[in-house]
């Protein structure tokens, strides 16, 4: 009998590779970069969550009206998105430097996010020592609104102003380094972690503003010095393609430059149907999260008669179930596509904002809205921003999301934040009783609006959306689709 010829194993084929652009990834090095740009989440979101879960009620306390507060949160995150966000987003696009066009961005803008965050809770202090000096202190008590909610509004302002430029860099940095195969999942995964740092805000901290301030401020300031400056140092950007000569000419004088910078801008930023109907979307959206959501956490304080812990434990809920299942979700956009996944959760926002205004009349009530309501925000926030990447070129991301700033920031400054400010203040007092059949004498209050006032931005923003999908099915379709250029 003849022995057998030993066969030598099967040599392993190649590891998988992952691009995104110019980078490629062995499947560790994916996990690292998700590691790293999901803990920067956590801490962007706890920052993102404290001006409409946090400073609402902190302001309240110090006696800030309701116009006064959706200045401070909205009009002026609005104005400085709209000054800061299409210059740096234009101007990230084009930079070309050793490290990327992102990473400097962040690392500069960093410790002065820190700086001003960590001061915020100091407001009174500050103002009180300004009104030990004969001539800032005259000129504060001056004014017609108080040096405490002047001092607020500065620091917020300046604060803002740094983590705009954050804002810009980081969702522009996501786009460069995230490969297009895994983005579906990858902001899944972003708003689980997002939600995680939603699910700290308000199941332990909400019920601690009035009396640790400081700590929860300087806690998180700190925790964003650390994991941004750990982002710079570990994430590497690739290449990009040659920069577009400016049109103005090389020997072009500054203003020229600037004059035909400006003119591209607006000439490939608005000419776009599809991308108007995704500027219009947003409106809708950020002026919902940014304009009015920072006045729905007085509705079951002030006019339900729940406790701020209360509330805050019931409002973690939806954050936790996001956690189970966002990464099915993000498995589904990628499959289905944003669109299809967008759609029913402003259906499923929408409906139970409306359902809110009418049918939440205790505790119970407003734990069932809250889960509606807060499960199907995770859903739109994770969608509409793979929206954008599907349909924003992706050599103009930054610049497009700068134009869509332009009249978003407008809107909310302008009109959404003023307007619900004054609604809410004009209607301070007013109630009025609405007998509904099974469920009984419903408390019309002014914080109750909001929700109807929501309802009607994600409505909206949904009717928006089937004209973004009516161009696409024009245009070949969500598997043959080409961005405009």
């Amino acid at each position: 009998m003849s022995s057998a010829t030993p066969v030598p194993p099967a040599s392993p084929g190649p590891a998988p590779v992952y691009r995104a652009g110019s980078l490629t990834y062995t499947a560790g090095g994916l996990r690292a970069v998700f590691a790293w740009l999901l803990g920067a989440e956590v801490i962007f979101t706890l920052i993102d969550m404290i001006e409409p879960k946090v400073l609402p009620v902190l302001l309240k306390l110090h006696g800030a009206t309701d116009t006064q507060i959706a200045i401070i949160l909205g009009s002026f995150n609005a104005v400085l998105q709209l000054i800061i966000m299409p210059p740096l987003g234009y101007w990230t696009d084009r930079l070309r430097t050793r490290w990327g066009r992102r990473i400097p961005v962040l690392f500069w803008v960093t410790p002065f996010v820190t700086l001003f965050l960590a001061l915020t809770p100091f407001a009174p202090e500050i103002a009180d020592w300004l009104l030990s000096f004969d001539g800032p202190g005259a000129w504060l008590k001056s004014l017609p609104v108080t040096p405490v909610i002047l001092v607020f509004g500065a620091l917020v302002f300046l604060y803002r102003v740094v983590q705009t430029a954050t804002n810009t860099a980081f969702f522009g940095l996501l786009r460069d380094v995230v490969p297009e195969t895994h983005m579906g999942r990858f902001l899944a995964l972003f708003r689980v972690f997002g939600a995680a740092g939603t699910a700290i805000i308000t199941y332990w901290l909400l019920g601690l503003t009035a009396t640790h301030s400081k700590p929860i401020f300087i806690g998180i300031a700190l925790l964003n010095l650390a994991c941004f400056v750990a982002v710079c140092r570990f994430v590497k950007e690739g290449t990009y393609p040659p920069v577009e000569p400016n049109p103005a000419g090389a020997g072009a004088g500054r203003a020229a430059r600037v004059w035909a910078a400006t003119k591209v801008f607006a000439r490939e930023s608005y000419r776009h149907p599809v991308y108007l109907w995704i500027y219009f979307i947003r409106i809708c959206l950020y002026g919902a999260l940014l304009g009015l959501s920072g006045f729905i956490i007085f509705f079951p304080q002030y006019e339900l008669g729940m406790s701020l812990t209360e509330v805050g434990h019931m409002l973690t809920w939806p954050s936790l179930i996001w956690v189970v299942i966002a990464f099915p979700v993000g498995q589904l956009v990628d499959r289905r596509g944003a669109t299809w996944v967008l759609r029913w959760g402003l259906v499923m926002i929408t409906v139970g904002y409306v359902g809110s205004f009418f049918l939440v009349v205790g505790p119970w009530t407003f734990l069932v809205s809250s889960l509606v309501t807060g499960t199907a925000f995770w859903i739109v926030m994770m969608a509409q921003l793979k929206l954008t990447q599907e349909v924003f070129h992706p050599q103009r991301y930054s610049q497009l999301a700068g134009a869509n700033t332009i009249v978003q920031s407008l809107m909310i400054a302008v009109i959404i934040s003023p307007a619900c400010g004054w609604i809410l203040d004009a209607l301070k007092g007013w109630q009025y009783t609405l007998e509904l059949p099974a469920v009984g004498g419903v408390v019309l209050g002014p914080y109750r609006l909001v929700n109807l006032m929501l309802g009607l931005c994600y409505g909206l923003a949904w009717f928006g959306l089937n004209r973004v999908e009516h161009h696409m099915r024009r245009h070949g379709g969500p598997d043959n689709y080409v961005a405009p250029l």
